[in-house]
């Protein structure tokens, strides 16, 4: 018995029964509901979309500068040139810093020298050379000591004088003092350089060695090298263009090698219809034939102003949500960079 059978039951004054009245407001309760949400999820497992979209490499492109100032001397890339992780791609006449490292390299030789000779200390022909003086200083003293014995067991007054006597002794005394010199000589020989004397030539050297490593690192930013495997994208300087950090500006711009992907902008209106791992079918106007089959990957937190033009949408959105689609690998190849259209699969059953 349906509701309105129920209600023509109650023909005039009647009233229909509290039961009945129940039973009709349950009724209505099940239709509302299977208006507002039973339309909604069958249209977000059903319907299909498209966005705009452009071809991008693995990564966004880097844009390669350097930190030197000079002029352009090579360009050893053009654009679309396979590049090398470590290979040169620009040089720059770097030759006021090329001198200033074969200056830095000279004075570092200079320093480690001077470390080495002092943390060696005395060779051994200048050890040999403090024992030779010692040995001739002793034959001295000895010879002044024994000058002094024969002197003083003369008679003074009678076979030797007064002055005499004092000539003697001051010998003795002399080539006594002679001998303990030398002898401290060959000391300070045997026990080698001091340990300040060394510290203070090492650091020396270390400084001589940070100077040259400081213009080591000039020269190095002369030579621009790729820091990934990649392809050159557009070169933006030309050879004999002189470049300065007070206008600093890129040289080059390279996208790293890897598989491609979609950045596409989806309506904010359109954002309950997309889900990670949905499927879509990417295509571009300049090649009919080009069909790409993605995957959505991410989907981007926020919302940003639009940058590329929805063709088969209305400007109603002037924002939308970038969602990055991964593209399968045996896909035709599409230039990075072109503008596609995006058509969204729906999302797949969450059962």
């Amino acid at each position: 018995m349906t509701v309105f059978k129920a209600l023509r039951l109650y023909p005039g004054s009647m009233k229909p029964s509290r039961r009945v009245l129940h039973t009709a407001a349950f009724v209505a309760g099940l239709i509302a509901v299977s208006i507002f949400i039973f339309p909604v999820s069958l249209f977000s497992q059903t319907s299909t979309f498209v966005a705009p979209g452009r071809i991008e490499g693995a990564a966004p492109a880097l844009a390669i500068g350097t930190a030197a100032t000079g002029t352009v001397s090579e360009l050893l890339v053009r654009d679309g040139s396979r590049v090398t992780a470590g290979q040169i791609l620009v040089k720059l006449d770097c030759r006021p810093i090329e001198a200033d490292m074969r200056s830095r390299e000279a004075g570092l030789a200079a320093a480690q020298a001077a470390y080495d000779r002092t943390r060696n200390g005395p060779r051994p022909d200048e050890i040999a050379v403090g024992e030779a003086i010692v040995g001739y200083s002793q034959a001295r003293a000895e010879e002044a000591q024994k000058a002094l014995e024969r002197t003083l067991a003369l008679q003074e007054g009678v076979t030797v004088t007064a002055a005499r006597v004092l000539e003697v002794k001051r010998d003795a005394r002399i080539t006594a003092a002679q001998l303990e010199e030398a002898r401290a000589r060959l000391s300070l020989l045997r026990a080698g350089s001091r340990e300040e004397d060394i510290r203070r030539s090492e650091a020396l050297r270390n400084a001589a060695a940070a100077e040259r490593d400081a213009a080591r690192a000039r020269l190095e930013q002369c030579s621009v090298r790729a820091p990934v495997d990649g392809v050159v994208l557009d070169v933006l300087v030309g050879q004999g263009q002189f470049l300065s950090l007070a206008v600093p500006q890129p040289l080059l711009h390279l996208v790293a090698d890897g598989p491609l992907r979609v950045r596409a902008e989806v309506a904010l209106r359109d954002l309950v219809h997309v889900c990670t791992a949905q499927s879509a079918v990417v295509s571009a106007e300049f090649s009919p034939t080009a069909v790409l089959h993605a995957k959505v990957a991410a989907i981007g937190p926020a919302a940003n102003p639009r940058s590329l033009a929805a063709a088969t949408a209305d400007n109603r959105d002037t924002d939308a949500i970038p969602v990055i689609l991964t593209i399968e690998h045996d896909a035709p190849a599409l230039p990075i960079g072109a503008s596609v259209m995006v058509r969204f699969e729906p999302c797949p059953s969450k059962t």
